[in-house]
């Protein structure tokens, strides 16, 4: 019997690192939450892969991961990762319901198994509505057109 295991790969790229791509983010209010895109673009010279789904961690004011939590939600996508050519990119839907908490900065803290990104986001801070801790999200990485 063959055992998967998640976020493995039949591909012999790398995983991308943390020096291989550049994160843009941008939200946009709506109903009292933000609604995003978070974009990878391979600056490396040489193809990577992404796996997996990004996790973001907002930042407060000093700088610090503020506890929301992201979740993990647990659909199935073969292969479970994208696979970047220099140059090109992907990008995940992502989304933040609410905060009762620490003041954001505007920064989100990026994580994939590759490694880590601080990303300054463009748009709010943070979302209008209030809620608990556990509510970010994000879909798998998918390849950009063009």
């Amino acid at each position: 019997m063959q055992r998967m295991l998640f976020a493995m790969a039949d591909d012999d790229s790398p995983e991308a690192s943390s020096g291989d791509v550049a994160f843009s983010l941008s939200w946009l209010a709506e109903d009292g939450a933000l609604k995003g895109v978070l974009q990878a673009s391979n600056i490396s010279d040489h193809r990577v892969r992404l796996s997996g789904k990004p996790q973001l961690s907002p930042l407060g004011v000093d700088g610090r991961p503020l506890g929301a939590e992201s979740i993990m939600t647990l659909e199935l996508v073969m292969p479970g990762y994208v696979v970047l050519d220099p140059g090109e990119s992907a990008a995940s839907n992502v989304g933040w319901a609410g905060w009762d908490g620490a003041a954001a900065n505007g920064a989100v803290l990026v994580q994939w198994p590759g490694g880590q990104a601080e990303v300054s986001a463009a748009g709010p801070s943070r979302p209008a509505a209030t809620g608990p801790a556990t509510n970010l999200w994000s879909s798998w990485f998918s390849r950009v057109a063009g």
